[in-house]
């Protein structure tokens, strides 16, 4: 059996520094800007602990803050990032994820994960997949946790909606969660503030960092999505 395919992300809003890495792949976000970096990260684990080096620029250590929550073929967790990125030390929220199965993208339009990360105790985490065909995010598979005062609360439905721009990147987005019994959803609000497109073993991954927006708390995170990177039809 292969070993799960690990991704990471950390969020330093004090910084405006942000990064994802993913094997292959490193990308960091300075304010607005981003870049790939040249190198390719390396990963190591300790325990729960992750740790991730990118040549020079990245060597951050991930110390889970939450539970493994489920999100249909990947486990995720909140964790607190240290360490050090382009050359500042680094002590912020993060996420890391475990791929177990990956996406059936036979069967699959795209996939959608949010992260949404407000202190040690708040945070949402979600993926959505679109199967072949759907219109509209009505037909999504949706796995969606909310991390509240440190509990995991049971989210028996939850919603992703989106506002793109012409070359459909996300530009905004709301998040509705119907959590146990509750008549009404817990909602969160983001907009993006850098983003990049990746072309990944046949997949095209639109990379965006978020500002949110839940229950008067303002938190960071990322909003990917990722289809196939299919040829354009011969006209």
């Amino acid at each position: 059996m292969s070993e799960p395919a690990v991704s990471l992300a950390f969020f330093d809003g004090e910084r405006g520094l942000h990064g994802t890495m993913r094997s292959g792949t490193a990308v960091l976000f300075d304010g607005e800007s981003a870049r790939t970096l040249s190198e390719e990260p390396a990963f190591d684990r300790d325990d729960e602990r992750f740790v991730a080096t990118c040549g020079d620029e990245l060597e951050l250590s991930f110390l889970p803050l939450s539970p493994s929550v489920d999100l249909g073929g990947s486990h995720a967790r909140m964790c607190r990032v240290t360490g050090r990125a382009r050359g500042a030390e680094i002590d912020c929220l993060g996420t890391a994820s475990e791929t177990v199965t990956p996406p059936a993208w036979s069967e699959l339009d795209a996939v959608r994960t949010v992260s949404a990360l407000f202190d040690d105790e708040h945070s949402v985490l979600a993926a959505a997949y679109r199967p072949r065909g759907a219109i509209g995010h009505g037909q999504e598979d949706v796995r969606a946790h909310l991390l509240a005062a440190g509990e995991l609360l049971p989210v028996r439905e939850g919603r992703i909606s989106t506002v793109y721009d012409g070359e459909g990147r996300q530009r905004t987005a709301g998040l509705e969660l119907w959590v146990g019994e509750e008549d009404f959803p817990r909602r969160a609000s983001g907009t993006v503030t850098s983003g990049v497109s990746l072309a990944l073993e046949g997949l095209r991954v639109n990379v965006a960092i978020f500002d949110w927006r839940m229950d008067g708390r303002d938190g960071l995170g990322a909003y990917e999505i990722t289809v196939r990177d299919e040829p354009a039809s011969a006209a």
